[in-house]
Formats: structure tokens, sequence, C-alpha cells
């Protein structure tokens, strides 16, 4: 069984019992273009290269290509070599820049922990070695033992990791270097090496993803910089690892849209699919009737601010991969010729059917895989956390679709998606209405209605229409949507009580990293008396409770009853310091953090709001009352809505704002 593997000049794997094997590997990639005969006469005096002339298929077609075979060590050199030969612009590279030993795995048909592929895979307990560094080197747990010698440390660590497969640490890419260099000066040995720090944006925020720190020979996961680990612990990340074919390490660093990328690849590999180097695909030409309503995004529908009884949610499990894959988008799909084929009118697009496209092939096997981890992940918890990765993988691939540098990725199939779900969550609507319910709120996938009618005949019916699956998220007994600033309501901003007796809660305080810990204990607190509501018209009878709460919390504030874990909050850099226009206190509190750049989390305490004094790591025996009153009060405005919201007794229609 491989657990692990690494490449260098030669490419290596290790199995559970620690034994690790070479392997023998030369990587392939193939040019196409005008002239090949060019190529070939350059590269044929080169004794490390061996090539060939055949006929391969790319997404859209097939081409014949040059297949050039060389060391992975070499793929630099010869990308640029061949750039240079075709004046950059002739020739076309493909697989190049593919992870290696994701390609080892694929073209040797291998496969990490096990060899199991079907959707029951059995991922074996591991060994792990847990490490937590509580106060920098001085103060760390050791598979739950706590030590603040630095030499026992060492001792205890060192022999666990003979036997260990894999390295689990909080704070492991931060501190691992400054351990692992002060250990070798002991004379403890380990080979490890550096992955590349990154800040990227997505979504319209800023990430950072620091340096990470690997140990040849056995994976090092650090629960403070992985998504994926953080969502779906080991088993989900083992289950990324394995359906990616990527090594533990590299999977628990990438984003969801990488993974579901890597995915695509490893799925291309597999089907001998070449993958280019660079994308030259361009957005079609379109008229600016077709621009205007390719451009519109999801569909929502503005809930007006209030509290709402006997509430149905209804959600389209994964709406738009399952858009993708019923209605067969992908890039080679769209405006082709073919004998038949689905028109999407509002676009004037063209979506052949006499083939499978790429891409809903391949996101057809990834979406029954998560559909049939959702249906059992209540009876396995195991099952659950697949659920909960494979959810983010599915979510992301929409948006790679209308990534520019998307291996598999085109604008026009994106406005398709977006189209279609319009249009969907339109019918929906209707047919809710007609089934008796009214749309309280609705956005993009999900739809809040309220009504005596018969939910599942509304969802049997919107499921005949859309070929989609709809789940029923749950009955509420009330919920409150929230108003935005200017009054109207908000989209995202909401908390319900279901009928399970668990609360739903979104955008509100309690969910908000810049809000500190006082102000999210405060709103606990009062939602456990809200608890005991059933109607709408039992809220007064817990207001004195509820005020008294709010109260109390004031108090302690105002007395200094406070440590300091309730009033540290977070905020993510944006930016270097010297480029924020205002002195404030975010400013302030990523000067002080030192390395922080943009995309990183600043933890910080506010000393005295209005001259900017700031801590980061623990108060400086003061804190601003006025600052975390406001906060405070801020949360308690969200919270008391229920006391405070008046009904609109009239709403106008949208055909009273047409004056024509």
């Amino acid at each position: 069984m491989i657990v692990d593997a690494w490449s260098g000049r030669s490419l290596y794997t290790i199995d559970e019992n620690r034994n690790v094997k070479k392997w023998s590997y030369d990587h392939t990639v193939y040019v196409a273009g005008d002239r090949l005969e060019r190529l070939t006469d350059e590269i044929d005096s080169v004794s490390w290269i061996k090539w060939g002339l055949e006929e391969r298929e790319d997404i859209f077609s097939r081409k014949k290509v040059v297949s050039v075979t060389i060391p992975p060590n070499k793929m630099g050199e010869l990308i640029l070599a061949i750039e240079k030969i075709g004046n950059y612009r002739d020739f076309k590279i493909y697989n190049a820049d593919i992870n290696i030993v994701q390609s080892f795995m694929v073209k040797n048909r291998l496969h990490f922990f096990g060899d199991e592929t079907g959707k029951d895979f059995e991922i074996p307990d591991f060994n792990v070695l847990e490490i937590k560094f509580i106060d920098s080197l001085e103060e760390m747990e050791i598979n739950g033992e706590l030590f603040t010698n630095l030499p026992s440390s060492f001792d205890y660590f060192f022999s666990n990791m003979k036997d260990a497969n894999i390295i689990v640490s909080e704070g492991g890419d931060r501190h691992f270097p400054e351990f692992f260099a002060t250990a070798r000066r002991q004379g403890y040995e380990a080979r490890t090496y550096r992955s590349r720090e990154r800040t990227y944006t997505s979504y319209g925020r800023i990430s950072h993803r620091a340096s990470g720190f690997n140990i040849y020979g056995i994976p090092h996961v650090d629960r403070n910089t992985s998504f994926i680990l953080s969502e779906g612990g080991l088993e989900g990340l083992e289950t990324i690892s394995k359906i990616t074919s990527l090594p533990l390490f590299h999977a628990a660093r990438i984003t969801p849209g990488t993974a579901v990328s890597s995915y695509e690849v490893k799925k291309s590999l597999e089907r001998g699919i070449m993958i280019p180097l660079y994308k030259d695909d361009h957005e079609m030409m379109k008229g600016m009737d077709t621009f205007i309503s390719a451009d519109r995004g999801g569909l929502y529908l503005q809930p007006i601010p209030g509290i709402y009884e006997k509430i149905h949610e209804i959600d389209f499990s994964s709406m738009y991969p399952s858009i993708i894959v019923n209605y067969n988008l992908s890039p080679e799909t769209i405006n082709v010729r073919c004998k038949k084929y689905m028109k999407i009118d509002d676009l004037g697009y063209e979506i052949c059917l006499d083939r499978r496209g790429i891409l809903s092939d391949f996101l057809s096997d990834l979406l029954d895989l998560r559909l049939y981890y959702k249906s059992r992940k209540a009876s396995d918890e195991r099952f659950g956390r697949r659920d909960a990765v494979l959810k983010w993988l599915l979510l992301t691939s929409f948006g790679y679709t209308g990534y520019k540098n998307a291996k598999f990725g085109r604008i026009e199939v994106h406005e398709s998606i977006t189209c279609l779900g319009r249009k969907i969550l339109t019918e929906s609507v209707r047919i809710a209405e007609e089934e008796g319910f009214r749309p309280i709120h609705g956005i993009v996938d999900s739809l809040w209605l309220q009504g005596n009618g018969d939910i599942r005949r509304v969802m049997e019916r919107v499921e005949d229409m859309s070929r989609l699956k709809i789940s029923l998220e749950g009955f509420y007994k009330w919920i409150v949507f929230l108003p935005a600033r200017d009054g109207s309501g908000a989209l995202n901003r909401y908390f319900g009580l279901m009928s399970n007796g668990k609360f739903k809660v979104r955008g509100i305080e309690l969910r908000r990293t810049d809000f500190p810990k006082i102000c999210k204990d405060m709103q606990e607190d009062i939602l456990r008396i809200y608890s005991a509501v059933s109607r709408i018209e039992d809220f007064t009878a817990y207001y004195k409770d509820v005020r008294s709460i709010y109260d109390s919390y004031v108090d302690r504030l105002v007395r200094g009853d406070v440590g300091d874990s309730d009033l540290k909050l977070s905020i993510v850099a944006t930016r270097r310091p010297e480029n924020y226009k205002v002195d404030g206190i975010r400013k302030r509190a990523i000067e002080k953090a030192g390395d922080a750049g943009p995309g990183d989390k600043v933890s910080m305490f506010v000393v005295d709001e209005r001259s900017g004094i700031v801590d980061i790591e623990n108060l400086e025996n003061r804190y601003d009352k006025d600052y975390y009153l406001r906060k405070l009060k801020m949360s308690w405005e969200s919270i008391s809505y229920p006391y405070r919201h008046q009904s609109i007794i009239r709403q106008k229609s949208i055909e009273e704002y047409d004056t024509d």
C-alpha cells in the first residue's frame, strides 16, 4: 500500500511499513503544430530525449503530435527549448505542467491507501504522530503529552516518528523549521523541504498560503493551514488524495478549486486526453443582447425583513454541478455542429447532444460519489467527512468553468449554467405558488416557502421540471430575516429555529471572525432562550430574560470582568501595512504582527481605538471599553431584532414601479 510519494531526479514511494521503493519514471509531453519536423530535427540528437510521432486527442479534436519522453527534472529545460524552436507561437504543448507524482501514479495504475477504487474504499487506520505548538518551542503537546523541555521533546518526537505514517501538527508549518534546525544541531537527522508560499485572490477574498514544511518519507499536515483537513479530517483529506492521486502533503495544501481541477486532470490522464500547457480558446463573439443576458449571474429573491412562521427550506443538491452533468455542458459541446442539440433560448447557445461532454462526464462520477456519501453519512460518520470535502469540490467546480486559466473552463459554459439556474429557480417559484406556497426568500439554489400545501408534491414537480435532485433542508418553527444597512432584506443574514430543535444561523456576529468572543457568547446565550419560542407571539414573554443577558454582558465589560479570550478578534490583511490609506487599528495590528502579508489572519486586542493602540498577543492590562461596547451593541441589535421589527403592511408590486 502506498502512503506517500515524492519526486526529484528519481521517484520514490513509501508503504505503511515505512519501506521506501525507488522507481524509474520518465514523463511524456506532447507537441502539436505545423512543421513538426523543425522540432524533431532539433531534439533528435539530445541523448536524454526519446521522441515519436503519433495521434492523440485533446478536449476538442484529434491531432498529430510529437511525443517527447524525458526525465522529470528536465521539464523546464525542455519547455523553454520547444518554445524557442517554435518562435513562442508555432507549437502547442500538452501535459507539461502536471504534478509528476500524479502522472506517475496514473500511468502505473497505482493508488494511495490501497488498490480499491469503488465508492466504499476503505482507508486504513495509520499510526499518526500529533504535535501541537502552544508557545513556540518552549511548550508543546506531542500525542497529548505536555513538554516544556526541548531535549526531552526531541527524544519523544523522533522516537515516535520512526513508526509513524503521518504527522499532524498545529503550527508545524510555522515552527518546524526552527524545531528541526535545532534538532539537527543536537544530532537528530531528518531530510526536509519547504513548499513555496503563495498569495491569491478567490471570490474577491485575498488569501495567503504560507510555505509548507514536509519530511521526506512521512507526510506532514498542519491543521492551521489545511482547509481540506479542517473540513473533513484525515478521512476527508485521504479521500481527496485518493481520488486525485496527489500525495497527502500536496492534497492538504490545495484549495477545493485546485482539488477539482486536479481530479479532472487525473480523469484526463486515465482516458488519454491531452491537457494544454497554456489555454488559448477565446470567448465567442456575442451581440449586445446576448452579452447582457449572459452577464446576469444567479437569481435571488430578496426577503422582506421580519419573522416568519412554519417555513420549509428546499435546496437543489449540488445545483450547478448537476446542471453541468444533466445538460451536457462542456467547452466542446457549445455552439458546435451536431445533429441533435438543446437550445438555451435566452442566450442563443446550442448544446450538442450527439456525444457526452468531457466536463459533464468527469463531474458525473464526482457527483455520484458525493450523493452516495451524502445518503450514507447518517449511518457512518466516515461518509460524512468524505461528503464534507466533496461538497466543496463540487461547489467550486462551477466557478472554475469561468476561470480564465482553468484547463476545462470556458466562459460560455459558465454563462449557460447561470442562465439555466435562473430559469429553474423561476419555474420552481411558479410551481410552489401553484401548490399553495408563498416564496419568502430564494438565493441561487435554495427556496424558503411558507404555506400549508404538500411540500413533497412541490419537490416532485420541481425535480421533474429541472432534472435535478431536491432535498428538504428543514422545517423552521420560525425564522428571522434581518435587514441590510439600507433597510432592505439582507440575502444571507438570518437565524431560525428548526423543528429538530437546532438553530440555523447565517451572517450574524456569531459567525464572524472580526467580532470578539464576548459578542458571540452573548448571542449564544440569547439563542438558548429563543429555543423555547414556538410561535412569534411567544417572543414577548422572554424579553426580560433576553434583555438581562445583554445587560449582564455590558456590565462585565464596564467592570472589567473579562479575559483575553473574551476580547480577541481576528482580521485578514488585504495588503501590506504601508498600502493602507487609513491609519487605523487594522493597519496598526498588521504592522505589529511584523511578517503578516496579504491574506494572513491577524489576531488583535483593541487597547485604544482613537489612538490606534492595539496588541496582538495579550492585553496590556487595559482595553477600549467604548469599542467593545459598540461591538456588543451591534450584536445585540441583530439578535434582538424580533423585538424591534415592524411588519410591512403593504409592499408595492413590480408592476406599480413601471410608470410606462
